[in-house]
């Protein structure tokens, strides 16, 4: 009863007084049971008596990803620190734009996903980040290098490749099946405010795939040419998913993630890089605009999966809290 309050009290908080996108905008999905994946399996515990236990898995939201028209905007202006950091940022000049060429260009930014952490205090293996009241990576505090790219063009894995860019293309396209979740190998202080990375003139090495179903990811900046916007944006949420961990150092970045839509409409869970024929099916897509009269930005959250082993009785305590969980977010429409 204690937890379902400060639950219920959180929740209340968050609502009336940030007014942004919050845990509850991905609980409130229809989807949500589907890409949170609760299996539990019967295992057996044996400390400090050998005893039938249970294996729960699943997947917890770790953090949004917004793709924006212009510097300055975002989901989370409500919230008082991402309102101090955009309102501090020099450099304005609109950067969000369609080219006649099909080149889109876009800024983005990341932030650990609101309140998760209360929203999953009942549950039983834990994984979800601190909450925090800022941007945690901005692709506006990269200066020139978001615009031109320079800071990539020696990267081993892009030099390879940039020599055959069809190649490249192809070997996106073999992979688009499946999608795919890298994990960069650089720590993430995933407490941690963006600030100024305008100064370097070089970015580490990375792991990140040059080619997926998405289209080419290097350089990491913010313009892509691609046939349409969605996958447009979707590439440039990939490259700041991939600057934020190894730039920043700020974002986490896991072996098994999957990723979904939240705006213009929510979709069930998909991997980064996976053919956009099979997110179509999953409901990623542009239509929700028709509904929102809104034209322009998205909004995904990355999921990360955890598991644990627990006594038997945890299996009830879990089911209680999701129903509760669900209850809270649904009052709050």
């Amino acid at each position: 009863m204690k937890k379902l309050l400060i639950l219920i009290i959180f929740y209340t908080f968050s609502t009336t007084v940030f007014a942004s996108p919050s845990i509850c905008s991905v609980v409130k999905s229809p989807h949500f049971m589907g890409c949170l994946q609760l299996r539990k399996t019967m295992s057996m515990c044996g400390w400090p008596v050998p005893r039938p236990c249970v294996r729960f898995s699943y997947y917890v939201p770790q953090y949004f990803i917004e793709v924006v028209n212009n510097p300055g905007e975002s989901f989370f202006t409500g919230m008082p620190g991402v309102a101090t950091q955009l309102s501090s940022l020099k450099d304005k000049i609109p950067f969000g734009a369609e080219a006649d060429s099909g080149a889109y260009s876009f800024h983005a930014h990341t932030i650990n996903v609101p309140l998760t952490r209360w929203a999953f205090l009942g549950m039983p293996c834990g994984g979800s980040l601190w909450d925090n009241t800022c941007l945690t990576s901005m692709s506006e505090h990269l200066g020139q290098n978001w615009k031109t790219g320079a800071a990539d063009l020696l990267q081993p894995a892009w030099l390879a490749w940039s020599a055959a860019p069809k190649a490249c293309l192809i070997k996106g396209a073999v992979t688009s099946a499946t999608g795919s979740s890298i994990p960069t190998g650089y720590p993430a202080n995933s407490f941690m405010c963006s600030t100024d990375r305008s100064w370097i003139p070089k970015y580490p090495p990375s792991n990140q795939p040059v080619c997926n179903g998405w289209g080419i990811s290097f350089p990491r900046y913010g313009t892509v040419t691609n046939s349409d916007q969605m996958t447009a944006s979707l590439m440039v949420a990939s490259r700041m998913r991939s600057l934020g961990s190894e730039v920043f150092q700020s974002v986490p970045t896991g072996v098994d993630e999957k990723w979904q839509m939240i705006y213009p409409q929510s979709s069930s869970c998909f991997r980064e890089g996976q053919n956009v024929g099979i997110l179509q099916t999953k409901g990623v897509s542009e239509i929700g605009r028709l509904i929102s009269g809104k034209f322009k930005n998205y909004l995904y959250v990355v999921w990360k999966r955890v598991g644990c082993t627990r006594d038997i009785p945890y299996i009830a305590s879990t089911q209680a809290w999701l129903g509760a969980m669900q209850a809270s977010c649904r009052g709050m429409e």
